[in-house]
């Protein structure tokens, strides 16, 4: 006990804890990008990503002004002409695995403007001091997190996580409650004349009370209605919005071999493997695809070496890419790993293994953080 109070003493240790708890949600709301943060250049990265939420977040809350009567409601209505704007830009790029459509960034664009704007009303009517831009700022990026968490959580099938990402909720709660009371600081109070120190821990621990009850909720009603045969089960719905496969994506696919072309590890694999591929072109019934193996394939001519440190973000381990291209049913595909880098691209276009209208796929938008990950 004693040594827990030691580690917890001091505002370096709530620090700390903010730290942590920060960037775990970050990597959440990151989804697929949360890979880059590992790197250095996610670190460097990272202040900037905030900063920009940040920024964000209190644009979209500007309407709050207006509701509250601010006597400088008038001189910023250029960010309430641009919160509509950020809120369907915010929409487009937080958007979980499945289509993206118009209707769809449009409602997650009204809810983020809905959350961010009652977030800051309900701030103000306990006593925040709203109007100001840090204290402002850090209310609706609260509830601009609050929002995508909830949309990352959800979208995943199952009543079990959301109960247990909601425990791990309320513990960072608790661990910061206990961090007040090693350092007798008041976890609540009238925010109109409690200490700075005071304040900051409602501002930590108020978003995630919130989190922690709408996971909890969409659990419960999970629970109590779950799927009928009247009505679509989860999982049917989820896969009619997977992302389908597109040129210059890696992807985890489940690809059936031959077989005189298994792995060493294949023997009891039965009719094949789950295993990364790298998307040539794709239809709307299968894709074309090169298979990546980690098995040491150095001595053999038809592969291409991959070597970790040129391949981070997409793959985990060193590995090799077979050059003869294989065609892979659409339902066999798992789950998304990230774009190829370039210089594999590159590689393949100088081995002429890429059509002349694939060598510049123009399958999507991608992010800006997926641009840095690529261009790095």
């Amino acid at each position: 006990m004693t040594v827990a109070a030691g580690l917890l003493n001091g505002n370096a240790a709530l620090l700390f804890i903010a730290a942590v708890i920060g960037f775990t949600l970050v990597c959440v709301i990151a989804w697929d990008d949360r890979s880059l943060f590992f790197t250095p250049l996610g670190f460097v990265l990272l202040p900037i990503v905030v900063a920009v939420w940040f920024g964000g977040a209190a644009v979209i809350g500007l309407p709050a002004d207006v509701l509250l009567g601010h006597h400088g409601a008038g001189e910023i209505w250029p960010g309430l002409v641009a919160a509509p704007v950020v809120a369907l830009v915010l929409g487009r790029r937080f958007r979980t695995v499945g289509e993206n459509t118009i209707g769809q960034i449009v409602l997650r664009a009204g809810i983020l403007l809905a959350g961010c704007t009652l977030a800051k009303v309900v701030a103000y009517a306990l006593g925040f001091r709203v109007f100001h831009f840090w204290t402002g700022g850090a209310v609706t990026l609260g509830a601009l997190v609050v929002c995508i968490a909830v949309w990352q959580f959800a979208a995943v099938d199952g009543v079990v996580h959301l109960f247990v990402r909601a425990g791990v909720v309320l513990a960072a709660v608790g661990l910061v409650g206990a961090w007040a009371a090693v350092n007798h600081v008041p976890v609540a109070g009238d925010p109109r004349t409690a200490s700075t120190t005071t304040l900051a821990v409602m501002l930590l621990v108020l978003p995630l009370l919130a989190l922690a009850g709408a996971v909890l909720t969409i659990a419960v009603l999970r629970r109590v209605r779950p799927a009928t045969p009247d009505r679509p089960a989860a999982k049917t719905r989820a896969a009619a919005k997977e992302r389908v496969p597109a040129a210059h994506e890696v992807w985890n696919a489940f690809v059936t071999y031959k077989d005189d072309d298994k792995d060493e590890d294949d023997e009891d694999e039965g009719e094949g493997k789950d295993r990364p591929v790298l998307v040539l072109s794709a239809d709307r019934e299968a894709a074309e695809v090169l298979k990546i193996t980690s098995q040491d394939k150095s001595r053999f001519d038809g592969y291409l070496p991959l070597p970790l440190e040129r391949c981070q973000g997409v793959l985990s381990k060193e590995s090799w890419l077979e050059l003869q291209p294989t065609r892979v049913p659409l339902e066999a595909f798992r789950s998304y790993r990230g774009l190829c880098p370039p210089w594999i691209w590159a590689e393949l276009r100088t081995r002429r293994l890429i059509a002349p209208a694939a060598a510049k796929p123009m399958v999507r938008q991608r992010s800006f953080i997926e641009r840095l990950r690529n261009h790095g």
